[in-house]
């Protein structure tokens, strides 16, 4: 009787063994990196999440400054994914103007959704237009995020200016920018529909809007030589646009999840179908995912797209 209890508990006790591993294996931790604030770490938390809980795979976030810090890290397989838009992205791989050296082994994923951004001032101020903004108190420096200052680098080419033309307010990063906003140290701030700063602006200074951009041709191919891969379109009012209160045109691009080269197949593959299975639980994270469509996750962005990617596309019947 007492070997035979003893081979029964070993069998309960290996069991149990067999149990915790294959439920280890089946929640793989991948990192993901994003910003410590603002709509881009919105959209890597609603992507974290529903990734999660739908696709077999734990992925936390992992937030920093800015792509320039986490691109490195994603490039060496220190972090499996991160986030950007695409015009930053291809800043990133080139090595060029937001970092110093070349991110080659950055492999797109999936396309994510269009931005609608720009610049917001206060709703009752009297700058009606980037012109406007002519020796006015503008965020600058932007060291531990440099995609601030190409932005409003782009912004301002768009009415024909640069920097000097305004009276430049130092802030490192998004975050001091969205204060220095708030607190009526500058005229302005980058914003992006859908984001939560809006809302907090909206309440705290008796609400915003954003600033149009010339839609002309020659002021358009001003700001994209600084924003490549964008486009200005005409952004109607609608719920959930808060800032918009008319026809706005506003800068767009596409915003992309990507990967190191080197992280297997199957994990990209397994991301690329939670994301293409769950479109109302990316849509219930946020604003941000509105117009996320599951057909365009395979879109051109100028980037290679992973294997993995290539893969789970193909099968989805959104081949490349």
């Amino acid at each position: 009787m007492m070997i035979s209890g003893f081979m029964t508990l070993k069998r309960i006790t290996v069991a149990i063994s067999l149990v915790m591993a294959a439920t280890a294996a089946s929640a793989q931790v991948v990192g993901l990196g994003t910003t410590q604030a603002g709509a881009t770490f919105q959209l890597a938390t609603g992507l974290a999440k529903v990734i999660s809980d739908k696709g077999g795979i734990q992925i936390r976030t992992q937030p920093m400054a800015g792509a320039a810090q986490y691109a490195p890290l994603v490039n060496r397989g220190d972090i499996e994914f991160g986030i950007s838009n695409v015009p930053e992205m291809h800043y990133l791989v080139s090595g060029t103007v937001i970092v110093e050296r070349p991110n080659p082994d950055l492999r797109m994923v999936a396309r994510i959704v269009p931005w609608y951004n720009g610049l917001v001032v206060k709703k009752d101020s009297s700058i009606r237009s980037l012109n406007d903004l002519k020796g006015q108190p503008v965020p600058a420096g932007f060291t531990g995020n440099p995609l601030g200052k190409v932005l409003i680098t782009g912004y301002l080419a768009n009415a024909g200016m640069t920097f000097e033309d305004t009276r430049q307010v130092p802030v490192p990063a998004f975050p001091r920018m969205f204060d220095a906003f708030k607190q009526q140290q500058t005229v302005t701030s980058i914003g992006t529909i859908g984001m939560a700063q809006l809302r907090e602006w909206d309440a705290a200074l008796g609400g915003v809007r954003f600033l149009p951009f010339d839609p002309s041709p020659k002021a358009v191919e001003a700001v994209t030589r600084h924003v490549p891969r964008s486009r200005v379109e005409i952004v109607q009012p609608a719920p959930g646009r808060l800032g918009v209160d008319q026809p706005t045109p506003m800068l767009v691009y596409d915003y992309a999840l990507w990967a190191n080269a080197k992280v297997s197949n199957d994990l990209v593959a397994k991301v690329v179908r939670a994301l293409h299975a769950n479109v109302a639980d990316l849509k219930a994270a946020g604003p941000l995912f509105a117009e996320f469509d599951p057909k365009r996750i395979g879109d051109d962005t100028g980037v290679p797209y992973h294997p993995g990617a290539i893969e789970a596309l193909k099968s989805l019947g959104l081949a490349r």
